[in-house]
């Protein structure tokens, strides 16, 4: 096969419920001049014999690599490793590209050559009732703050981009992912990038469904592990990537002080009262703007988000006192 103009890398482990129809939807895009690598962690669920049945008898644009380490930011360097497209792109197995995506990608780079990547809007979506309200969550400013890439908004260059699409010449300049960061490896690359005078593009026609996490679990133990390494993204880069990551910190910080407070000092109650009965109403109204698309799963919309609030705090609290850059647990 000639060389691919684009090579979009995915780490894959256990995703035999996603990994098809992650495929599939780069196989069936508007641009056929791509590679799509999977790199697959060692998985037991079947993912690997189905990539390989793609590949082998379906199309071979598709390859299967094999990552024994099972580490996503391993996964993600021995694809780009072994890329051969003129721009490379990182991917996750639990989502579906648009159609035009690959197209959208190469469009928002030829029109912005100052850009070291673009990305764009990830549409979060589930097919369970639990993971319904965790996607309202995920997509909502109430929930994640300004994010471009969950909550939408106007194109120019941001702090950092969802499943970026890369110059090659990027990863030659700055090197690839972290290997010591198992989490928020993608969120440090961009903010190397970006700390280095680079620009990262947010172009809202590039879009994409994203399968949130199926359970509370799941969606908690995700955001305790961005909370608690996300201090290690700033401590290596020097700076701050985006100060809205800060504030779940803060709040569940005003929490545990408010309530201390209340205890000792009666003057203190009612700013306290005020101060939580503000967020719970910024939460229901939230909740409503939620309901249309994500129906009767919005009734968990306020407990789901308080709770991802409250655990991305805490995992940052945890990470004030780890200034380690590895993470192994």
């Amino acid at each position: 096969m000639s060389s691919p103009l684009v090579s979009i890398v995915i780490a894959c482990r256990n995703e035999a419920r996603y990994i098809e129809d992650c495929i599939r939807g780069f196989l069936g895009g508007t641009v056929p001049d791509i590679e799509v690598i999977i790199v697959d962690g060692d998985s037991d669920d079947g993912s690997a014999a189905i990539v390989e049945r793609i590949a082998t008898l379906e199309d071979s644009r598709v390859r299967l690599l094999h990552n024994p380490a099972r580490r996503t930011p391993m996964a993600f360097n021995l694809g780009i490793r072994a890329a051969r497209g003129r721009f490379i792109s990182i991917f996750g197995a639990h989502s579906v590209p648009a159609p035009d995506w690959v197209q959208a990608n190469l469009n928002a780079l030829t029109a912005h050559p100052e850009a070291a990547a673009v990305g764009g809007l990830l549409n979060t979506i589930s097919h369970t009732f639990i993971g319904k309200a965790i996607a309202a969550a995920l997509s909502s400013p109430f929930g994640v703050g300004n994010v471009r890439f969950r909550v939408g908004g106007q194109p120019g260059p941001t702090d950092t981009v969802v499943f970026g699409c890369y110059r090659r010449e990027v990863f030659t300049k700055y090197g690839l992912f972290d290997e010591s960061f198992l989490t928020n490896q993608d969120d440090e690359f961009n903010l190397r990038l970006v700390s280095n005078g680079e620009v990262l593009y947010f172009d809202p026609s590039i879009r994409l469904d994203y399968n949130a996490r199926p359970t509370w679990g799941k969606a908690l133990n995700q955001y305790w592990r961005y909370g608690r390494y996300k201090l290690n993204v700033f401590r290596k880069n020097g700076q701050i990537g985006s100060w809205r990551q800060l504030v779940p910190a803060a709040w569940t910080a005003f929490l545990v002080l408010a309530s201390i407070g209340a205890l000792f000092v009666p003057a203190l109650r009612m700013p306290a009262v005020i101060g939580v009965a503000v967020y719970l109403t910024a939460g229901l109204v939230a909740m409503a703007a939620k309901i249309p698309q994500y129906g009767m799963a919005c009734l968990l919309f306020l407990p789901v988000a308080a709770s991802i609030h409250l655990a991305y705090g805490i995992g940052t609290w945890q990470g004030l006192f780890h200034s380690d850059y590895t993470q192994r647990h």
